[in-house]
């Protein structure tokens, strides 16, 4: 008694590499998004670095106006990068979490797939019980005379 073949197992395999291509494109997004929040920390730093270095040479009065003017060029280019970086994070995020969904689905559907596989399985394996009690109990019904002659 061996299993029977599944009728939909292409189907099933093409669920389980939906779902391996899911994975991967959640764990690609979340890598982007590490590198992204990294590439924001550093320039919040950096500007940071950078205010505290324009205070101090401001209250030491060692920054002239065109070095004073330079400085806060340079700052308003790191805000609008902060800025920028912000936004990207913030997509990346909303990415992360459509990936998840789509992963979350393809799990479902691969589950159902997986469920209904089980069922006949077992459908399978009870009629093949049951296919086996009936001969079973012919091969008794008909040795059945023999032993009461004996």
């Amino acid at each position: 008694m061996g299993k029977k073949p599944f009728h939909l197992e292409t189907v099933l395999s093409y669920r389980k590499s939906l779902v391996e291509l899911r994975e991967t494109e959640l764990a690609t997004a979340l890598r982007h998004q590490r590198h992204a929040e990294e590439v924001l920390q550093a320039l919040q730093g950096e500007w940071a670095h950078t205010l505290a270095s324009v205070r101090a040479l401001k209250a030491a009065q060692r920054l002239d106006q065109a070095g004073l003017l330079a400085a806060e060029s340079y700052l308003t280019q790191l805000e609008a990068e902060l800025t920028r970086q912000m936004l990207i994070v913030q997509e990346l995020t909303q990415q992360i979490q459509a990936c998840r969904t789509a992963l979350n689905e393809a799990l479902k559907e691969k589950k159902k797939i997986e469920r209904l596989k089980e069922r006949l399985q077992q459908l399978w394996a009870q009629e093949e019980a049951r296919a086996e009690q009936v001969l079973i109990d012919d091969l008794n019904t008909i040795r059945y005379p023999r032993r009461k002659v004996m």
